[in-house]
């Protein structure tokens, strides 16, 4: 067993990983930094340590060489695969309480990008929404060229991966399905401008994995913790975009919000979020002014995340 993708894919499939997910993310992430992370070592380390899988990871060559099959034309479609542990995978993940053992990409490692900032909202914005992000959101693209990450949905999303294109600023979209089967099917068309312009398409879900509604959820806490930052432009209660600010908080990321009418039940989640102590944003001064102290105080926080911030009871 030579691939440690195709092994990880065959750990993430076992009962057990479920089970002692933590114990074995460990191990991933300590032979990483001893520069020993790869699949003869972790099994290796496995059989010492959970000799339940090991074995079970021993009699399964059935599957690990259809995994291994999957993998290599995977690799010859250009589809970039990263483990937990490995150099190039996100180091903001690890703070996640339920990071992704393996993920796949195509395009290029955008979110080592520093200066990345996670877009939500609705996806079925209002028309001020829509003309705010234009007059105060292009602005601040075009000034302090973030790495814009969001999820690829109409509405807020691709509103906000189209303005970083126009800005010639990069964009990661980060998938609920596989690279396969993107979702919305109108994804297809930007992946040549994405990829040109830098950024990538991320996935943590098998490449043929279709979309399902609950994959949404699951995937918005990637959103939150690939960005320095989570800016809301609008929501509703009880909205997917509240379950990322959610997120982003319970990682310690600070969580920026535009305000709306109080009388706009589009807005009611994202005045509940202000009322809570998220920051309110006015205009493009606004967003660089805490961009840019963010990333100062980054710089000054080796480890990038404060985890003793409340998250807001009404989430």
């Amino acid at each position: 067993m030579n691939d440690l993708y195709s092994l990880s894919q065959l750990i993430k499939s076992h009962p057990l990983y479920t089970i002692q997910r933590d114990e074995i993310h460990h191990l991933y992430r300590t032979l990483g930094q001893q520069k020993q992370l790869h699949a003869e070592g972790l099994l290796c380390e496995l059989k010492e340590r959970i000799p339940e899988l090991f074995e079970a990871l021993q009699k399964n060559h059935v599957l690990f060489k259809k995994h291994c099959e999957e993998s290599l034309q995977l690799r010859l479609q250009g589809v970039q695969l990263v483990c937990y542990g490995e150099e190039l995978f996100p180091s903001s993940c690890y703070w996640m309480a339920d990071p992704p053992l393996t993920l796949s990409y195509l395009g290029a490692t955008a979110w080592l990008n520093e200066r990345t900032l996670s877009v939500v909202g609705s996806r079925e914005p209002s028309f001020e929404s829509v003309q705010w992000m234009e007059k105060e959101f292009a602005p601040f693209c075009e000034s302090e060229k973030p790495c814009v990450v969001s999820g690829g949905a109409r509405g807020v999303d691709q509103k906000s991966h189209s303005i970083a294109l126009r800005k010639n600023t990069t964009t990661i979209v980060v998938l609920p399905s596989g690279l396969q089967s993107m979702y919305p099917d109108s994804l297809k068309e930007w992946v040549a401008p994405i990829l040109n312009g830098g950024g990538c398409f991320l996935s943590e879900y098998a490449f043929a994995q279709k979309m399902h509604k609950h994959l949404f959820h699951h995937r918005n806490r990637l959103i939150a913790a690939l960005g320095q930052a989570s800016l809301l432009v609008e929501a509703r209660r009880r909205s997917g975009t509240l379950i990322t600010a959610q997120q982003a908080l319970q990682l310690g990321r600070p969580v920026w919000v535009v305000p709306g009418h109080p009388q706009d039940p589009h807005f009611s989640g994202s005045l509940d979020l202000l009322m809570e102590g998220a920051l309110l944003i006015r205009d493009a001064q606004d967003l660089s002014m805490y961009f840019t102290s963010e990333l100062q105080h980054k710089k000054t926080d080796p480890a990038g995340v404060v985890m003793s911030k409340q998250v807001p009871h009404y989430l």
